[in-house]
């Protein structure tokens, strides 16, 4: 928590006076992710703040980005995460599969995305554009249904079965597309084909006119961290040209996981 300042901290501030309002806005944002959704009168009573610093600090989060209306109260936004990605050990997997993620993407020649697995979502941490002039992938989609992209069913298929199938059961199904998947028997269907082939493919499920292609990537344990993908326009992506890509897309998986530690033993 923000109260806990050690020693060397204390020695550092020395001669300063610290600025309350960010501490305030720290501790507000903890209140926030801790509890969500919250109300103002939660965090009042929760962190003895005046009505007025909450109601000015909130306009603020919401100004810039960092937390969204959620129902009566208030979230965090997915900004807060892709500022924390910035921490070693995401930094780290973004820094190894980046030279691979390039080199593919000359290869593939389109869009090359790095996924991981948040709550419900699975977020584009990284990316790596295509020199096309058409794409499908602005620089805000970023978030995606776990059930509508091809990175999902890897990442699930990580899962220990029982839990699988527990996430699976509380999972939102939402419909993106006329081929997005939405009933649970066949998704869990998907998810078992994928991780036995590893590789999952996304035919316009999330999108009526983009095609995508994913491979797990493995941490030191053996165990699926991230994906990495290929995704383009269904016109130029076809199931063809992906059937074309799926070696160089496995090796580059491949690449990623060997550099995170992965066990050659264990591929």
């Amino acid at each position: 928590m923000l109260q806990n300042i050690n020693k060397r901290s204390n020695n550092e501030k020395k001669g300063y006076v610290l600025a309350t309002t960010v501490l305030k806005a720290f501790q507000m944002l903890e209140y926030i992710g801790n509890n969500q959704p919250v109300s103002p009168t939660d965090i009042v009573k929760a962190l003895g703040f005046s009505r007025a610093n909450v109601h000015r600090l909130l306009a603020t989060f919401l100004e810039v980005g960092y937390i969204e209306k959620v129902g009566d109260g208030y979230g965090l936004t997915f900004k807060l995460f892709k500022l924390g990605s910035t921490v070693p050990l995401s930094r780290n997997l973004r820094d190894v599969a980046k030279p691979v993620m390039i080199e593919l993407m000359k290869v593939a020649e389109e869009n090359i995305y790095l996924n991981v697995l948040v709550e419900n979502l699975v977020i584009a941490i990284d990316e790596v554009k295509s020199s096309h002039h058409l794409t499908l992938n602005p620089d805000v989609t970023y978030t995606y249904p776990v059930n509508t992209c091809a990175s999902g069913k890897l990442l699930l298929s990580g899962f220990p079965k029982e839990k699988r199938e527990e996430f699976v059961s509380e999972l939102p199904m939402p419909r993106r597309a006329a081929a997005t998947i939405t009933d649970r028997e066949q998704f869990m269907g998907e998810i078992e084909t994928s991780g036995n082939q590893g590789l999952a493919y996304e035919i316009k499920e999330f999108s009526d006119d983009l095609n995508s292609m994913a491979a797990p990537i493995f941490n030191f344990r053996g165990q699926v961290v991230a994906t990495i993908s290929i995704s383009g326009p269904a016109m130029r992506l076809t199931e063809e040209r992906l059937g074309s890509l799926r070696s160089p897309l496995k090796d580059a998986a491949a690449r990623i996981s060997e550099r995170l530690g992965k066990n050659s033993e264990l591929s």
